[in-house]
């Protein structure tokens, strides 16, 4: 079915024009062949999609994008990459949600890492739709909250409120003049979503990694960026994240444990006329990759014999605490009990933070919110 929704990337004028050296990407793409029985690790989509924006440009973004990431250095050759080609976009936006979501079924049985080149946020529903998941962590990028109301505003502006039944969203990078104080205070409600200001994840960014550890789908807008960064930006702020956070946000996702989707949205070429903001979205993508070389599979299994183990006693609660500590990553995990669990409990990704925590005496926000949500 892939073959009648995608063209192919040998078809696509960026990658024909493309000549590189053996030690670039785009070599070792151009190369590759997909191997029914064997998927590869990472697969690369692009979306040339923009009617669901205002700023319409953006549907020729990822092969721009994909033009810089081609030039960039290549992987050793235990990673496996195919670059998948673009989705065949339909007569109607609709047609094109459609297709998305019939891509996104077949590859999410695959168990592989998707890197998506877009096209504007809201194609996130398509996707995830496809995953057909009672419960689905999401994880936006991004300098506001698209839930807007106004049923006249373009589809990236309200996705949020078509998102599936069962999504937890998190939204990290936030700025708070564009949200303010009522909106950010929404996750109060005891769901395990989170909002996170650009303050607050620039803090301590490594509080980052076990929230994306366990999401589904990183949907990373690139207007989240500063606009002296990263042109090409439809909404354009001065404020907001790095290169270097940007690209640390992309290798964390990359090394999760769980079989994380990450989509590029956002980026306009027609406002890039320098394109230096081309590069930083290749670059971006990149560290995305790079994460997937790098992962370990770690996630604690039953008695978790490979795991250091940390039981802390806090006051209030009947049993202790229990932590897990992977030996070779540092990566921390804690345990929450739930009636569902006959032999092991729940466990959810954390960070040493959590575990200093418990050893002050304190429960891990991260804990309540689990344990009320279970």
């Amino acid at each position: 079915m892939l073959n009648e929704l995608i063209i192919p990337a040998s078809a696509l004028e960026v990658v024909k024009h493309y000549e590189g050296s053996s030690n670039q990407l785009g070599y070792f793409l151009k190369n590759q062949v997909w191997l029914p029985d064997y998927p590869p690790q990472v697969a690369i989509l692009g979306v040339p999609e923009g009617r669901g924006s205002l700023c319409r440009q953006i549907a020729d973004g990822p092969d721009a994008i994909r033009r810089n990431l081609y030039t960039l250095a290549s992987f050793s050759s235990d990673v496996t990459i195919f670059d998948l080609g673009n989705l065949k976009c339909g007569t109607e936006l609709k047609d094109t949600y459609a297709a998305l979501k019939m891509v996104s079924e077949e590859l999410s049985l695959m168990n592989i890492r998707l890197l998506i080149l877009g096209g504007s946020q809201e194609l996130a529903v398509p996707l995830i739709l496809g995953f057909n998941k009672e419960e689905f962590d999401l994880v936006i990028v991004d300098d506001r909250i698209d839930n807007s109301e106004n049923n006249d505003s373009p589809s990236d502006e309200r996705y949020i409120n078509n998102l599936p039944v069962g999504t937890s969203v998190s939204v990290i990078a936030v700025q708070s003049y564009f949200v303010g104080e009522q909106m950010i205070n929404l996750p109060a409600d005891g769901s395990d979503s989170e909002i996170l200001t650009l303050g607050e994840m620039r803090a301590d960014i490594k509080e980052l990694e076990p929230l994306l550890r366990k999401a589904n789908f990183v949907s990373f807008d690139f207007g989240a960026m500063k606009l002296s960064e990263a042109p090409g930006q439809c909404r354009i702020s001065p404020n907001g994240l790095t290169g270097e956070e940007a690209c640390q946000t992309a290798w964390y996702t990359g090394i999760s444990t769980t079989p994380s989707w990450f989509g590029l949205f956002g980026y306009s070429p027609q406002l890039d006329p320098a394109t230096s903001g081309a590069m930083m979205a290749a670059q971006i993508s990149w560290y995305f990759i790079n994460g997937v070389s790098k992962r370990m599979d770690e996630e604690p299994q039953d008695e978790a014999t490979n795991f250091e183990h940390f039981h802390i006693s806090i006051d209030g609660l009947e049993d202790p605490v229990s932590f897990l500590m992977h030996p070779l990553s540092r990566r921390w995990w804690m345990e929450v009990p739930s009636e569902d669990c006959t032999l092991y409990p729940v466990r959810i990704p954390c960070s040493k933070k959590d575990y200093r925590k418990a050893c002050e005496n304190e429960i891990s926000e991260k804990w309540w919110k689990y344990f009320n949500r279970i």
